[in-house]
């Protein structure tokens, strides 16, 4: 598969505040081996991304958007909410890979919120560029392949009688590529809202 549809998915958040990260976040492989539900922050490679566009529902419950994905029919699968104006979000599927152990990788969902911080572009944005600017999508998802960066997980139970574990990123930050900065220790902080910040480790 070439060209934007490598980095799309075929198969069917909250807003809150990038937190401060750890000097010294955990190896991908310690989480993996841990397999148990917690927050974890994570230093790991980018191996693998794909996206997916989908309608979600607007409603407002106890105070918070519902956001659960719509059917064909623009029906909300979490609280029945037949939608007129749906809320169109972005989801990313990031494959983490070991930065020591390059054969440990797992995967990860991003939501919305925290996706169209890492790609600081608003959803709308990134709905307008798969359609007329394809190749500039492909080419700005390519840079992410191969980032380092530390990710803060938020490991939640399945359930069920095999359980097993939800891998859901909720904040990232991106290392620069640049070889002086890293000397520096400085690197970049992503927010929700797709600004960017310096911080130093």
């Amino acid at each position: 598969m070439s060209g934007l549809r490598r980095f799309q998915l075929t198969s069917s958040s909250n807003n809150r505040p990038v937190d401060e990260f750890p000097s010294h976040p955990k190896q991908l492989s310690e989480v993996a081996k841990f397999n148990a539900p917690g927050i974890f922050f994570v230093r790991a490679n980018v191996a693998d991304l794909q996206f997916s566009l989908y309608k979600a529902c607007p409603l407002k419950v106890n105070g918070a958007i519902c956001r659960k994905k719509l059917d064909d029919e623009m029906c909300c699968r979490g609280c029945a909410h037949r939608a007129n104006n749906p809320l169109q979000c972005l989801f990313l599927r990031v494959e983490l890979q070991d930065c020591d152990e390059p054969e440990i990788c797992q995967k990860a969902t991003v939501f919305s919120s925290v996706a169209e911080g890492y790609l600081t572009m608003r959803v709308e944005h990134f709905a307008n560029m798969v359609e007329k600017s394809p190749k500039e999508l492909e080419a700005l998802l390519q840079s992410k392949l191969g980032q380092t960066v530390t990710v803060k997980l938020n490991l939640k139970e399945k359930g069920g009688e095999f359980s097993s574990m939800d891998w859901i990123i909720v904040a990232i930050l991106e290392e620069k590529e640049n070889e002086a900065d890293k000397e520096d220790g400085e690197i970049i902080e992503i927010d929700n809202t797709g600004k960017k910040r310096a911080k130093k480790n």
